[in-house]
């Protein structure tokens, strides 16, 4: 019985995750993700901010918008994997909005490789939640997806319970300011023993200035959650201010 259940797990990993000899994300060779890649989007030699997850010089524990209060302050720490821009944008863009969320299992062995040097270890994992109206449009939420591919190749329990009861208007033409407005109330947990004492990553696809992160962190915060340590496949680049040559 034993030997039928270690084939049948192996026979549903073959069926969810494939060997990838090409690059993901510019399609070349030395897959999943190619040195030039990974140099180009997911900067390898960059930290990244401890409050919202920004690209950073190495020797900065934070970025200046976190340095002057304007990050998110719920969380123990925040970490992306890559940069938002070129290959890994279009990535990320293509398996939201092009209905490809299987794409993932493309990165699963990087990703979570890089998730488990780059934070502690933790009692699970959670999705930040999208509202049933947009779930209904996309047909899946892409945080989910990513966080199943944690649970797989780490064993990470995925915990339940998080909501998003708002539909709130797109983020990306506001400020920070307006965005925690914009989440103020947006989320709710349902489930709070489950995330009691705990220390759990929150996965997203994309942080910004982490405001989403933040307004879920607040929840569980509220709920007795030990640790929160944000996740996300892409984050910006702080600006780096070039002096003039004149």
């Amino acid at each position: 019985m034993m030997m039928l259940a270690k084939e049948g797990a192996k026979l549903a990993r073959a069926l969810w995750y494939t060997d990838e000899s090409t690059c993901v994300l510019c399609t070349g060779e030395h897959g999943p993700v190619c040195p030039n890649c990974t140099r180009e989007y997911l900067h390898p030699e960059l930290g990244r901010c401890l409050r919202c997850g920004k690209l950073i010089v190495p020797e900065k524990a934070i970025c200046r918008d976190c340095e002057a209060g304007k990050g998110p302050k719920q969380l123990d720490r925040v970490i992306a994997w890559g940069h938002y821009s070129g290959g890994l944008k279009k990535f990320i863009q293509e398996l939201k909005f092009g209905s490809t969320p299987w794409r993932l299992r493309e990165i699963a062995q990087p990703l979570t490789d890089w998730a488990i040097k780059s934070l502690p270890a933790v009692d699970g994992v959670a999705a930040v939640p999208m509202h049933p109206t947009r779930l209904a449009e996309r047909g899946f939420n892409q945080a989910e997806v990513i966080a199943s591919i944690l649970h797989w190749e780490l064993g990470l329990p995925i915990l339940q319970g998080l909501e998003r009861v708002t539909l709130t208007s797109p983020q990306v033409l506001l400020s920070r300011q307006e965005r925690l407005l914009n989440l103020r109330g947006a989320f709710v947990l349902q489930e709070q023993d489950s995330f009691q004492g705990r220390d759990v990553w929150l996965v997203d696809d994309v942080t910004t200035t982490g405001s989403t992160l933040e307004a879920v962190a607040e929840v569980l915060r509220g709920s007795g959650t030990k640790a929160i340590y944000g996740l996300c496949l892409a984050a910006g680049l702080e600006k780096v201010l070039v002096p003039s040559s004149d």
